[in-house]
């Protein structure tokens, strides 16, 4: 498992990036678009932990490998660094379908989105006031 301490929960450039995807032509879009990329997150991320948990249950490794990879690349991008490094670690075991300390992590990934709700949904709402 790699070392989450390299890695803060939620990586503030990245936030701080996303704002500069509207072409800087008006702050209000440039907060619109990260509220709407968090949001289509916290929307999807019940059934991505869904599927991984399904998968994990029948232990079938292509299939944590796609759904940790989905939650992997999705957690990046909206600077849930952390969690995105442990998604790749399993995604790692399901690709290599060496699957038996992958309990101990997905329950790992599992809780980091639980908090991810409550730190996306804090964000969104001290975006939402500036």
């Amino acid at each position: 498992m790699n070392n989450q301490a390299n890695f803060p929960f939620l990586d503030e450039e990245v936030i701080n990036n996303m704002k500069e995807l509207g072409n800087g032509d008006e702050a209000y879009a440039d907060r619109l678009l990260i509220v709407q990329l968090m949001s289509v997150y916290l929307e999807n991320l019940p059934e991505r932990v869904a599927e991984l948990t399904e998968a994990m249950k029948k232990k079938d490794a292509p299939v944590i490998e796609r759904s940790a990879h989905t939650l992997k690349s999705s957690s990046r991008l909206i600077g849930l660094a952390a969690l995105a490094e442990d998604c790749q670690v399993l995604e790692d075991m399901g690709f290599d379908k060496k699957l038996e300390n992958a309990q101990p992590l997905y329950e790992k990934i599992v809780a980091a989105t639980k908090k991810a709700v409550d730190v996306l949904k804090n964000k969104i709402i001290e975006i939402e006031k500036t």
